[in-house]
Order: C-alpha cells, then structure tokens, then sequence
C-alpha cells in the first residue's frame, strides 16, 4: 500500500513537473515572439479598420520609407546601449550632419562632389564620437550629462552654419537623386538601413567585440578585469552611434533637398523608443537587431494606422513616448542577459 501510495505521489509529482516546464516554454516564447504578435495584431486591425488604405503596396513601402530614417538612427544606437552607455548626442550630432552636408554644397556653388562631401561628415561624425568617448572614458563624466552637452554644442553649431535658415541654395541634383533614389518604390534609405542591420546583427552576435560590447554593458569593471579594454569598446561605441546619426542625417538631407538647422532632434526619442521596444523583443533583455526591427515595424505601423483612422499629428510623438514607457517597464521585469 505505500509502495502504491508513493508510486501515485512520483507520478503526480512527475506531471505537475511536466506541466510547469510546458508552462515555462509557453511563457519563454511568448516573452520573445509577443513584440511579433503584436505587430500582427495591429496589421491585422488596420487591415480590418482601412483596408483600402492600409493595405496597398503604396502604403507599405511609405511606412518603410518613414522607419527608414529612424532606424539607421536606432541602428547605430544599439553599439552604446550594449555597452551600458547612454549617447543623447545623436540628435544634434543628426541635425549637424544635415546641416553639415548642405553647407558644404552652398559654400561651393554646388561644385563640391558628393562624395566628398559625405566623407568630410562621416569623418566629423567620427571625431564626434571620439570626443564623446573622451568625455566619458578619460574624464569620467556620466554619459548621460557628456552626450547632452556635445549634443547641444552640435546644435549650436548647426544654427551656426546655417545663419538660422535653412539652407536651399547650391545643393546639386546629384544629391537629391541620391536621397530619393527608389527601387519599385521603395526608397534607398531602406536599402541602407538593410545594410547596417545586417553589418550591426554580425557584429553584436558572432564577433569577439560583440561580446565585449554586452560584457562591458553587464559590468564594466568586471570586464576590465577580465583583460578587456573597455575604454576602447566604449570608445568604438560612440563612434558607431555618431556615425548612425551621420549616415540618417545625409540620407534625410537628399530626400529633403533642403538643410533645416533644427529636426534631428525629432527622432531622439523615436530612436530610443526603437531601441528600448526591440530590446524586449527576439531577445528580450538584450539589445538586438531582430527586435529592433520588429520595433521599427511596430511604431511605423502603429502611427500610419492611428493616422489613416484619423488621429491628428501629435500621434507621432504620443505613440513613441508610450512605446518607450513599455519598453522600460517590460524591461525593469527581466534579468539582463550577458
């Protein structure tokens, strides 16, 4: 009679085991595939809601066309947060490059090649960083406090170059036609944030300096006590997200046409929205390209679909600071992941 009594209790004891790791996976898979049923959910709504209007080919590559920007920004983003740092300093580092790469055209007539005049940014970009870093890595100023400074310094300069206008003169069409280059439609920004998705998923998941950037995110001095340069990590890290905000802000100058000294700012909050939603995504507790990618779907649906319904223009701004403010407390929820 025990001996049944103890077989029955195994078994019992078996099942409710079973149970509570099938339990477990249903809840691991929904923690990293909700963000992708989500963003079914709200393609399916809008779908139902503005079926002639939401689902065309037209309107999907325009959603695309207006993640585009905000991603490249998001993308080169992702290196910093990685690596436990925060870079506020994209947005004016943004509105530079615009402004930046129009100056350039003006003061030349219009004579300055191109590409010349893309490298003389991205190498600002590059300084841009280093001096971020610098701040950070050498004088020990919280990244948070350092970023919002040069930020502001390179909004400064922005008005500077711009004499507070914009600028419209001198920019050469080979330029523009670069900024709204299309292939069927759909725009060469999302081409390129194609590529650095791809570069940005190889780097931070099968490289040695991947793995840096997440260890030094996890605990930096544990890091460096590892034998890791964290300096140098960080260092590259703010040269990847000053670079993002370089390559988003030339790509959105063509596509304008035009340099106004005061918009990069805008996509400040959008980036870190993307950034922080992706993180809960595919891998939640990590920043991750695949989760940012669906994040970037997510807002752009979101915000075509609330516009097509007929919400006004502050959706744009309430739909980002709401995806943020989930993302943070999705995230204060979970462990990070090393």
């Amino acid at each position: 009679m025990n001996v049944m009594t103890r077989s029955k209790a195994t078994d019992q004891k078996a099942d409710g085991g079973e149970r509570s790791r099938s339990a477990d996976v249903r809840t691991a898979l929904l923690e990293r595939y909700g963000g992708v049923l989500v963003l079914v959910g709200l393609i399916l709504l809008f779908g139902i809601l503005k079926p002639d209007a939401f689902l065309t080919y037209n309107n999907i590559v325009g959603i695309l066309a207006n993640s585009a920007i905000l991603g490249i920004l998001a993308a080169g983003l992702l290196a910093p947060l990685a690596a436990g740092v925060f870079d506020i300093s994209i947005g004016g580092a943004m509105t530079l490059a615009i402004v930046a790469v129009t100056y350039l055209f003006q003061v030349t007539g219009g004579d300055m090649p191109v590409p010349v005049a893309i490298l003389i940014v991205l190498l600002g970009a590059v300084a841009l960083g280093m001096i971020n870093a610098a701040l950070v890595v050498r004088q020990g100023v919280d990244p948070f406090i350092a970023t919002i400074g040069t930020g502001s310094v390179m909004v400064g300069m922005s008005q500077l170059l711009a004499n507070g206008t914009t600028i419209t003169d001198g920019i050469p069409k080979a330029f523009t036609d670069f900024g709204r280059a299309q292939v069927d439609k759909i725009s060469i920004a999302v081409f390129i944030l194609a590529g650095l998705c791809l570069f940005a998923w190889y780097i931070l998941d099968y490289t040695p300096f991947g793995r840096n950037l997440y260890a030094t995110g996890a605990s930096r001095e544990a890091t460096r006590l590892a034998g890791i340069r964290t300096g140098r990590v960080i260092t590259i890290a703010f040269i990847c997200s000053a670079l993002g905000a370089a390559i988003a802000g030339i790509v959105f100058a063509g596509r304008l046409g035009t340099g106004p000294p005061g918009i990069g700012a805008g996509f400040l909050i959008g980036a870190y929205s993307a950034a922080f939603l992706g993180s809960t995504i595919i891998r939640p507790g990590r920043f991750n390209v695949p989760g940012l990618i669906v994040a970037l779907l997510i807002i752009g649906v979101g915000i075509n679909g609330l516009q097509l319904v007929g919400l006004p223009f502050w959706v744009v701004e309430t739909f980002q600071g709401a995806a943020l403010l989930a993302a943070v407390l999705i995230a204060r929820r979970r462990p990070a992941v090393i």
